[in-house]
């Protein structure tokens, strides 16, 4: 069984929300936020420890709303099977489910990828943005990369980086044990595992491209770990998981570490960064 766990709060509120999430609940959550008001939504298994330790931060936080709503696993996955269909990204990509046939054009790479209960289906903004930026990336930059994929989730972004650069190699890094395996089963599915290192640990390797679609929270903690992974004049790294709203405050991070500023965009609330170190 699965435990959903919404909670509510206004833009002031949120923070501490999502503070104490990056703690209380590592494996991820999904945020929606609408006129002002941010809901996050938090995906549990029963009997996990984190169900206790956020019941005894919302304790402490009367003022959240809080709802919980039971899902069967077997219903999780028909879920995602009626609403993941094949999602066309840039001027090339389609990100495809396994259960999902399709016959691409010649210009096409497809992305297999099976979700299981990690990040990254290609549906959400930042996600699509990150893509767009990996696409325009390996078409200006044919060469063999080293790429970080930073909080990897599915996999999503760091297979794409190997459909379209046969000849680099990828390092993927999560917390969540669930997180690896999907990034495992998914480079599988698109014949590219003998290319990607999936850990818990950073490597000990600098990298031509560093993406992390993690949140501003973790985004900054990390700037200085992606900086001693970067090569200097030489890494570009895209930033991404971030309201529209604190891409400035989040680009002054990166500045004042020495980066400099190649591209800023936004796709509805969700905001990107391409910077270079």
């Amino acid at each position: 069984m699965f435990l959903i766990v919404e909670i509510t709060a206004d833009k002031e509120g949120a923070w501490k929300v999502e503070d104490a999430l990056y703690e209380l609940a590592p494996r991820g959550w999904e945020t929606v936020e609408s006129q002002g008001v941010v809901t996050f939504k938090v995906y549990l298994k029963e009997g996990d420890p984190e169900i206790e330790n956020i019941e005894k931060f919302l304790a402490k936080h009367p003022d959240l709303e809080v709802s919980y709503k039971g899902l069967k696993e077997e219903n999780w996955a028909e879920i995602w099977k009626t609403n993941f269909r094949p999602l066309k990204v840039g001027k090339s990509l389609v990100i495809l489910p396994p259960w999902e046939s399709y016959q691409p054009v010649a210009s096409e790479r497809t992305i297999i990828v099976e979700p299981a209960q990690a990040f990254g289906t290609g549906h959400h903004p930042t996600t699509q943005m990150m893509l767009e930026a990996i696409e325009e990336y390996f078409k200006d930059n044919p060469i063999p990369s080293k790429v970080l994929d930073l909080g990897c989730g599915t996999g999503i972004l760091g297979i794409t980086c190997l459909k379209l650069s046969p000849n680099s190699q990828v390092w993927a890094i999560d917390i969540d044990e669930e997180a690896l395996k999907a990034c495992k089963k998914n480079a599988k599915l698109n014949d590219v595992e003998d290319r990607i290192f999936v850990s818990s640990e950073f490597p000990k390797v600098s990298f031509d491209l560093i993406l992390a679609n993690i949140g501003f929270r973790e985004l900054e903690r990390l700037s200085k770990k992606i900086k001693d992974l970067s090569i200097p004049e030489k890494t570009d790294v895209f930033l991404s998981g971030v309201l529209q709203e604190d891409l400035d405050a989040l680009e002054k991070v990166y500045l004042n570490l020495g980066f400099t500023p190649i591209k800023k965009r936004a796709l509805k609330e969700w905001g990107f960064l391409w910077m270079r170190a």
